[in-house]
């Protein structure tokens, strides 16, 4: 196996590279940055569900599907990626014990350049704060395991509130606010710039004590031609609407954090909500919209009881107050729905 330094990569090759290598039984280490700002979703996303497709159009910001797990990320320069090719024999079978041993030199990394870092299961990197610093993702393409990840060095989570799918756009400022409370990166951290090419060494001294390097390689015309190929097929609205069975309830911020904002038309009105979570029980919760409740002030109740509820107990306390009240129009289904 081998190390490749391909540095700074445009026409999304820095996610599509690792593909075509893999598909081409490449074996080693890969450290790009890329040098356009782009969406990849996971394999296992629904776009519709958390893209706002055509803002990232009207943006120029494209959108790409890999074939790797993990939630939709917002890439661009100042973030140093790692893509780990590996023999499917070489990797553990289990995937989170991947994640605990191909995670060890990434946070490392971190802490050489200032920043204390912790594994948190399943796939996120975070800090003592709790903020997350850094996503992973792992799967089998062609007939290796590849375990990829990036350093952020800087990150722009207001671009990202902007591309996400909301379903009002005052809901967008929140959304930025959690955004900014939940993720962090180095410069943020440290208040100290680095390189990317310091960032690429301290990656590469950290893998080469975990994995023995064969010195470094390069890439031929068949990889990038491939990798423009799969561009191609990764981007087009085919591959990017596929839907895969999975249905998003909320909106993944970091491991244990998650926002939902709901809007729904029922028979007595149209019913909004916004709800904030964390460590599966309800952060803080708002109730609104177009529709008749006696006594008025119950829905106030209804909010204040939610709180720091488990999210498995809300059918519970929204079947006791629809006991309680009087919401014409409005069934059982309908608010479990909009909340759920």
């Amino acid at each position: 196996m081998k190390i490749y330094r391909l540095g700074k990569q445009g026409n999304l090759r820095s996610i599509t590279l690792f593909h075509a290598m893999a598909r081409l039984g490449y074996k080693g280490l890969v450290i790009t940055e890329p040098a356009d700002t782009y969406v990849s979703v996971g394999y296992f996303d629904k776009t519709e569900d958390i893209i706002d497709y055509q803002r990232c159009k009207s943006l120029n910001i494209p959108v790409i599907r890999r074939e790797v797990g993990g939630g939709a990320v917002l890439l661009s320069q100042g973030q140093v990626f790692y893509q780990l090719i590996l023999p499917r024999k070489q990797a553990p079978f289990k995937v989170e014990d991947a994640y605990r041993k191909f995670s060890k030199p990434v946070i490392e990394t971190y802490r050489r350049l200032g920043v204390e870092v912790f594994y948190r299961p399943i796939n996120d990197l975070v800090v003592k704060s709790g903020k997350k610093i850094s996503g992973q993702g792992a799967a089998d393409i062609g007939d290796s395991f590849v375990f990829v990840g990036n350093v952020l060095l800087r990150f722009d989570t207001k671009l990202m509130s902007e591309l996400f799918k909301v379903q009002e756009e005052k809901f967008r400022d929140k959304l930025y606010k959690s955004l900014e409370e939940n993720i962090t990166w180095v410069e943020r951290e440290t208040g100290r710039s680095f390189s990317y090419q310091e960032a690429e060494n301290i990656l590469i001294e950290e893998f080469s004590k975990l994995i023995d390097f064969e010195g470094e390689g390069e890439i031929n015309d068949q990889v990038v031609h491939l990798a423009d190929e799969l561009m191609k097929h990764m981007t087009s609205e085919e591959v990017l609407f596929e839907d895969t069975g999975r249905k998003h309830r909320f909106l993944k911020i970091r491991e244990g954090v998650y926002v939902r904002n709901a809007v729904k038309k029922v028979k007595g009105g149209l019913l909004k909500a916004e709800i904030y979570v964390k460590e599966n029980r309800v952060e803080d919760i708002r109730i609104y919209g177009d529709f008749t409740l006696i006594p008025k002030d119950a829905i106030k109740e209804l909010e204040e009881e939610l709180k720091g509820m488990n999210l498995d107990e809300v059918k519970f306390k929204v079947e006791d107050f629809l006991k309680k009240v009087d919401m014409p129009g409005v069934q059982l289904e309908d608010l479990l729905e909009l909340l759920l």
